[in-house]
């Protein structure tokens, strides 16, 4: 994760998972806990003409999850 140059008036926080095809990303989102539809998805070409295929997820903070309970 990269830490943006300019403080955000919206604090959240964002993981990207990449694979070289939809279903391999999906299933790797699933393994890391993420259900459900990405809030982006987007392919990007790789070296060779490879395409990335890219799921972005928020990741819940932990003041959310204890709230909640």
């Amino acid at each position: 994760m990269s830490i943006a140059p300019v403080k955000s008036l919206i604090d959240e926080q964002i993981e990207d998972i990449s694979a070289h095809n939809l279903r391999e990303a999906y299933d790797l989102a699933e393994r890391r806990g993420f259900f459900g539809a990405p809030i982006e998805q987007y392919a990007e070409l790789r070296y060779g003409g490879r395409v990335l295929q890219v799921l972005r997820y928020r990741v819940k903070k932990e003041s959310d999850s204890k709230n909640a309970s």
